[in-house]
């Protein structure tokens, strides 16, 4: 973990971004957004936080994948 405090902070702000966002009338470009936001904080927890330097290369890439692949799966079910 390189920056604990920096990424936690981004977290936040991102947090309360998608908290303005979601008190904003709902479209379909809010709803794309927040859901971008959601995968670059799931990147951004798996990159900092989960300790993943001795892990296998497969599960590393397993893990960044799997908030935007999860994200890309709702859009799809909400268009």
């Amino acid at each position: 973990m390189k920056h604990p405090f920096t990424i936690w902070l981004i977290l936040i702000l991102l947090t309360l971004t998608m908290f303005m966002l979601g008190e904003v009338q709902p479209s379909s470009e809010v709803i794309m957004l927040v859901l971008m936001i959601s995968a670059i904080k799931g990147l951004l927890i798996v990159a900092g936080f989960m300790e993943l330097a001795g892990v296998k290369h497969l599960i590393q890439r397993g893990l960044m994948l799997y908030s935007p692949v999860l994200v890309l799966l709702i859009a799809l079910l909400l268009l």
